[in-house]
């Protein structure tokens, strides 16, 4: 395991839960930002045959919804109304 992964592990065991979730969220936004990149780069170098197989291949391994069980669920609970800071 690198020092990286290592620092990151303890500063997110450090955070209280819904903190944690928040950072799995920025997690997962970072990795799907990075194979939209790793596509267009893979696309700009390739042809059209081996660029459909590339969407295909990272179609396939898209995980940004694997931790929502109910569809619905989620929906409520983001659009549910949060006291603002500083207002009561």
């Amino acid at each position: 395991m690198s020092v990286f992964t290592q620092q990151i592990l303890e500063d997110i065991e450090n955070l209280p839960p819904e903190m944690q979730a928040e950072a799995l969220d920025f997690v997962h936004f970072l990795r799907s930002k990075w194979i939209r990149t790793e596509a267009a780069s893979k696309l700009r170098a390739s042809n059209s045959g081996e660029a459909v197989a590339v969407m295909v291949e990272i179609a396939a391994r898209a995980t940004a919804f694997q931790g929502i069980d109910t569809p619905e669920a989620w929906q409520r609970e983001v659009r549910q109304d949060r006291p603002l800071p500083g207002r009561d």
